[in-house]
């Protein structure tokens, strides 16, 4: 059996249940529908979308922080 870090030959989704406020539901329903698209899919983009802003702006600041460290040294 597989553990879930290690993806076979192919990717495929995987389901999670999660638990958000209220008001946070009420905007995705809203937002799902103005955009018509399934709340799961709306959700799935968002949640990607954040991790890849996070990952790009934290590499962007190790890479600032490793430039800083090296003028320092200089």
């Amino acid at each position: 059996m597989r553990s879930h870090s290690e993806p076979g030959p192919f990717l495929r989704p995987v389901r999670v249940t999660i638990t958000v406020p209220y008001n946070a539901y009420q905007a995705l329903v809203e937002r799902s529908n103005v955009q018509g698209r399934s709340l799961s899919n709306l959700a799935a983009y968002l949640l990607e979308s954040a991790l890849q802003t996070t990952h790009q702006r934290d590499h962007t600041q190790v890479r600032t922080e490793s430039t800083d460290t090296f003028r320092r040294r200089g």
